[in-house]
């Protein structure tokens, strides 16, 4: 496969993980970008996601999301508010991927985008039968953040393939 379609496959990727935990995917790409040698060279938001500010507050809102999904008084992430925080957050996360690719960002960045808001909807609404029992619901969270580790380590991988 090309550069370019590895690319998009990971930007797929990483929307479906901001679906399910807005922050997860910018922290992890963050943390991918930031070992590369070439980085300081690559395209916007590429480099100022693999920064050290970014990483620094990242890890913690990230942590404070997957501990606070499981609570029972969590806000739903289909809410305008929450919806607009994971496009921004899948499409911002995609074009950085793109950017440390030396290719276009628009595209990826729509996907990364449509994605989030999709996976937003599905997710939450595989859950939402389970609500009312909270331990259930908690041991399905853990599930959602096991599928998103996966699916962001096969979509970083993916895209930051050179071919």
């Amino acid at each position: 496969m090309t550069t370019a379609s590895n690319l998009l496959w990971g930007a797929l990727a990483i929307g479906v993980v901001t679906g399910m935990r807005s922050m997860l995917a910018p922290t992890l790409v963050s943390a991918a970008l930031a070992g590369r040698e070439d980085i300081a060279s690559a395209d916007e938001p590429a480099p100022t996601l693999a920064s050290s500010r970014v990483r620094q507050y990242g890890i913690p809102l990230a942590a404070a999301e997957l501990l606070g999904d499981k609570l029972p008084f969590a806000p739903d992430r289909t809410i305008a508010p929450s919806m607009l925080v994971r496009a921004l957050s899948g499409g911002i996360s995609a074009a950085a991927l793109a950017g440390a690719q030396r290719q276009p960002r628009l595209l990826p960045a729509l996907i990364g985008a449509t994605a989030a808001c999709v996976a937003a909807k599905v997710a939450i609404d595989l859950r939402k039968g389970y609500a009312r029992n909270a331990w259930l619901n908690a041991g399905l969270g853990l599930a959602e953040d096991c599928l998103a580790f996966s699916l962001a380590r096969a979509g970083l991988r993916r895209a930051l393939r050179d071919s």
